[in-house]
C-alpha cells in the first residue's frame, strides 16, 4: 500500500471514529435531554403547584376511625385527584379512589420502598403512607412528601390515619 493510501485510511478511520464520537455524544445529551423532560412531566402531573390556605377534606381527629367513613375522605380529597394516584394516572401505581384504595393499601409491598408495605396493620412506623405524608425527610429517604406539590395533610389528618393503622387498618 503507498504512502497516500495508509494516510487516506487512517484519515478514513478517524473520521469514522469521530463521527461515531458525536453520535454517541449527540444521543447521550438527547437521551438526558428526554429524561429530564419526562421527569418534569411526570412531576408537573402530580403537582398543582397550588398550596390552599384552607385544610382540603375532613380535618378533625377521630379517636376510632373507620376507612369509609375517616380514611377515604381524606384519601379522596387529598390523594385521588387528577394526575395523581386516580386509576387513570395511578403514580407508583397506587389507585386510592373509593372502592379501590383499601386493596391497593393494606397489607401491599410500596413501590419507592419495597421493604416496606403501604399499609402494615397495627403498625404505623412499618407504613410507607405514614412515612410518605409525615414531617420527617430521613423516614421517607429524603423522597418528596406527599401530597407532592401541594399543602401537607394536617395534623389532625396525619394522626386519624395514624391511629386507623396502629389499630388494625380494618376495612369498616
Amino acid at each position: 500500500m503507498s504512502a497516500r493510501g495508509v494516510v487516506c485510511g487512517v484519515v478514513r478511520g478517524v473520521g469514522r471514529r469521530a463521527w461515531r464520537g458525536a453520535s454517541s455524544r449527540v444521543t447521550r445529551g438527547v437521551t438526558i435531554v428526554a429524561a429530564a423532560y419526562v421527569a418534569a412531566v411526570v412531576a408537573a402531573a402530580c403537582a398543582d403547584f397550588t398550596v390552599p390556605t384552607a385544610a382540603v377534606g375532613p380535618d378533625t381527629l377521630v379517636a376510632e376511625p373507620s376507612f369509609a367513613r375517616d380514611i377515604q375522605p381524606i384519601l379522596t380529597a387529598r390523594c385521588a385527584t387528577v394526575g395523581c394516584h386516580t386509576a387513570v394516572t395511578h403514580q407508583a401505581g397506587l389507585v386510592l379512589q373509593a372502592g379501590i384504595a383499601y386493596d391497593s393499601l393494606v397489607g401491599r409491598p410500596s413501590t419507592l420502598a419495597p421493604q416496606f408495605v403501604r399499609v402494615a396493620p397495627g403498625d404505623a412506623d412499618a407504613s410507607w403512607l405514614v412515612r410518605m405524608i409525615g414531617p420527617d425527610p430521613t423516614a421517607r429517604f429524603g423522597i418528596e412528601r406527599m401530597p407532592l406539590g401541594r399543602a401537607p395533610l394536617t395534623d389532625n389528618q396525619i394522626a386519624t390515619i395514624v391511629r386507623w393503622v396502629t389499630q388494625g387498618a380494618l376495612r369498616n
